[in-house]
């Protein structure tokens, strides 16, 4: 899309297409959306709905959601300024850097690395248990197929990696996210913790139907699924990722290029298959714009995503607090960069 034609014909029609989107967001049932698309230095934030369906008051910018598993990428990025700085070694085994004791009975995944956890090779289950419950921490985790093999979509192994992250630098992930992350980017409104601030300014979760179904005020940093942020931070990160800000040029190239097939032994994973490979933490598309690093999230009741497209500078950030929060992203896409095959989506509702 040229220049002009993004300053004299989209500017008019904004508030109308503004208009549509509500349309859309009514019609899937959707309780409340924040999002941020960027063109160059030039950005549009979109706000509808409410935090709370049960209270007055309406989503703005300082409305704070649960990114999900977009606190994953988070935790990517971390390991890769450690390891530009050799304080980590993607390839070195997580086991020689900590101890997990719910692996202590598997050989296999004591050969597990940070880059088989960021590209999903750890052969681990999504989950052993529900992360949330008791049980979780003393449970067997056991791999499902030997590490390093393929795909194979994993919260446990970014559990994994934070633990060893964190006893390596003797620090708690949110410490190490204020100083590696938030900070330097200048992410005032992230934390992986729940904070007092956020107890005016969080959305609650929906269900299908539209009905509140709460909130959960982490106590405990988890990479996998706790980051609390906004729209604004979060593309203030994804801009960070797109100009590789933090990284030597070296890791910046793969962190794009260091992919796998998401093809798993299984399954075809369909067409999208041919225009999706994983990276260092970042799913990779390839479609009519060209290639975009992009992930997803889903806790339930928040559903999140974010998609980039380097070479033409574009990138969204999107967040709801509802369980119909993805279903609207093919049309909230073509809006924002033209009707194309969103192969991304497509494996998602195929996979997932």
């Amino acid at each position: 899309m040229k220049k002009t034609f993004y300053i004299f014909l989209l500017a008019p029609l904004l508030s109308f297409s503004q208009e549509n989107l509500d349309t859309i967001f009514k019609k899937t049932n959707i309780t409340g959306v924040q999002l941020v698309f960027t063109e160059n230095s030039k950005t549009q934030t979109h706000y509808y709905g409410k935090p709370n369906a049960d209270e007055a008051g309406s989503v703005n910018g300082s409305t704070v959601f649960q990114a999900a598993s977009l606190s994953k990428c988070v935790l990517a990025y971390i390991v890769l300024k450690l390891a530009d700085r050799k304080v980590i070694s993607l390839d070195t085994p997580l086991s020689r850097y900590y101890t997990y004791g719910r692996i202590k009975d598997d050989p296999a995944a004591q050969q597990i690395t940070a880059r088989m956890v960021l590209q999903h090779r750890t052969g681990f289950p999504n989950w052993a248990t529900n992360p949330g419950s008791k049980e979780w921490a003393k449970s067997v985790l056991k791999s499902k197929q030997p590490p390093g093999t393929f795909f194979s979509y994993s919260g446990e192994g970014f559990m994994y990696l934070q633990l060893a992250v964190e006893n390596l630098l003797k620090q708690s992930l949110e410490k190490i996210a204020i100083q590696e992350v938030f900070i330097p980017l200048n992410m005032k409104s992230s934390s992986f913790l729940w904070q007092a601030r956020f107890n005016k300014s969080g959305a609650y979760g929906h269900n299908k139907n539209g009905e509140m179904t709460g909130r959960t005020e982490y106590f405990l940093p988890a990479a996998a699924y706790s980051l609390l942020t906004t729209a604004a931070d979060y593309s203030i990160f994804v801009q960070a990722l797109m100009d590789g800000r933090g990284l030597s040029p070296k890791m910046h190239k793969h962190l794009f290029t260091d992919t796998i097939s998401i093809r798993k032994k299984d399954t075809s994973a369909g067409e999208a298959g041919s225009h999706i490979s994983w990276g260092l933490g970042l799913g990779i598309q390839r479609n009519e714009l060209g290639t975009a690093f992009w992930h997803w999230g889903d806790n339930g009741d928040f559903k999140s995503f974010f998609i980039g497209f380097p070479a033409l500078h574009k990138s969204l950030a999107y967040f709801s607090n509802s369980g119909t929060g993805l279903e609207v992203l093919p049309a909230v896409l073509d809006y924002y960069f033209g009707k194309r095959d969103w192969w991304c989506l497509q494996w998602l509702n195929k996979e997932f």
